[in-house]
């Protein structure tokens, strides 16, 4: 159920935790009312603009306390969710900002829902469904190329070119449907035959471009990696050759190199697997000793895996079975591995594994996907998708438009609204609250 557009909502809009800067965002129809009864002083401006050197009066620790800000004012439709809206921006402390928005909800407003802020952009035309989805691409991307796909399709990249061959499709029926009421007047025609054949062909051509620009771009998005990590000689390569050889894609599969010796790994090896439909780049590291010298080759490898570290989406941290002491962090998927050679029991936090067995192997495999479907949202994947079943339909209704144009109008029409409901769906004139729910349920609170 979409939330009400009159609500006055409110939430903090930067990243959660300590920093230098922190902003709490406010929108909807009291938004300047309510932070000027916290200011004390009436938000009067009649166009955008910042408001600074303000102090807000906050209850903080059950006393009264004025919090210094610069006031962020869009008091009319040209904010972001072309409704009356308020930034405060103050010092990074999630108490001061937590206190603001106590402060914004007890003067009326209403916590916001994951996305409302872009929802509410997108309910009054200011952005369009190809567009928020870019909102969340920007926040999640997590790499160059990701960040740029994100930019170009917030920009409009993908929409702008079909936002106008809808407008033209819809001229074109129009003239059709005209035409259709004056059938028995054979003089009278709105569009002449060459002219719709002409129209319907390039239509028909600048969607097929889009299809395939939207395929090969999605093809070209990489996957989530998996990086497994861990000290040298504690079974990495083996436990990535045993993962490979059960799920891997690829014909040619890469092996690692094992041995009982000290850094055989050197170099990164990857490998694409499939965990039950959860397609990831499984990465083989070198293990990290800072306790030995290094030579040039063991700098390199080690410049490798600090870039590894920095790219990952999910890590698995290996130790022996026997070997294991120290707290996991709780982002990493602990595995003890060699668990063949070990009767010792393990934290039951830690995955027990043996390449040589395969013991555990399903569990690690069900517990990566977990992570890389909590650690990764796609929410350019879900465009491409949605866009390519829309994009299909109206492909190849205009192909059959094309072939009715000998026929008749009333047939040409029909097809036209087929192609016109394939290209709604992809710019978002045609969408459902299931479509809505599964895009901006993937939101965090404040964007």
């Amino acid at each position: 159920m979409t939330p009400d557009v009159n609500d006055t909502i409110v939430a903090i809009a930067t990243a959660r935790g300590a920093s230098e800067r922190g902003a709490v965002r406010v929108s909807g129809p009291r938004a300047l009312a309510i932070v000027a009864a916290l200011s004390g002083e009436p938000l009067t401006c009649s166009a955008p603009r910042r408001l600074g050197d303000r102090v807000l009066s906050i209850e903080m620790a059950g006393t009264q306390r004025h919090v210094p800000v610069d006031l962020f004012v869009w008091p009319d439709e040209r904010s972001y969710t072309r409704q009356p809206s308020v930034e405060v921006h103050t010092i990074g402390s999630p108490a001061v900002l937590d206190a603001i928005v106590r402060a914004c909800l007890a003067g009326g407003c209403r916590l916001a829902e994951p996305g409302e802020f872009t929802l509410r952009a997108l309910l009054v035309g200011r952005i369009d469904l190809t567009q928020a989805e870019a909102v969340l691409s920007v926040i999640d991307a997590r790499s160059d190329e990701r960040l740029a796909a994100a930019l170009e399709q917030l920009a409009g990249g993908l929409s702008t070119p079909l936002h106008r061959l809808r407008a033209d499709l819809l001229g074109l029926l129009a003239d059709l449907e005209a035409g259709l009421d004056f059938v028995e007047e054979e003089d009278v025609r709105f569009v002449e035959p060459e002219a719709l054949r002409r129209r319907l062909t390039e239509a028909a051509e600048l969607v097929e471009a889009t299809l395939q620009q939207v395929t090969a771009r999605d093809a070209a998005q990489r996957l989530p990696r998996v990086a497994i990590i861990g000290p040298p000689n504690v079974g990495k390569s083996r436990l990535f050759n045993a993962l490979v050889d059960r799920y891997s894609v690829e014909s040619q599969r890469p092996q690692a190199l094992v041995a009982d010796a000290v850094g055989v790994t050197r170099d990164l090896l990857a490998a694409t697997v499939d965990l039950d439909g959860a397609r990831v780049e499984l990465i083989d590291t070198a293990g990290a000793d800072e306790t030995a010298a290094i030579d040039a080759i063991d700098g390199v490898a080690r410049e490798r895996l600090s870039a590894v570290l920095r790219d990952a989406d999910v890590f698995v941290e290996c130790r022996r079975a026997d070997r294991i002491a120290g707290v996991l962090p709780p982002e990493r998927i602990g595995v003890a591995t060699m668990a063949d050679l070990s009767p010792v029991e393990t934290p039951t936090s830690w995955l027990r594994t043996s390449a040589t067995s395969g013991e555990g192997l399903e569990e690690l495999a069900a517990e990566i996907k977990v992570r890389v479907l909590e650690t990764t949202h796609d929410a350019l994947g879900v465009t491409a998708d949605r866009a390519r079943t829309g994009l299909v339909q109206a492909h190849e209704a205009l192909v059959r438009a094309f072939a009715a144009a000998d026929v008749g109008d009333e047939l040409v029409s029909l097809e036209l609204r087929a192609a016109l409901d394939g290209l709604g769906r992809v710019v978002g004139e045609v969408v459902t609250d299931e479509v809505l729910g599964e895009i901006f349920g993937k939101f965090c609170i404040g964007k």
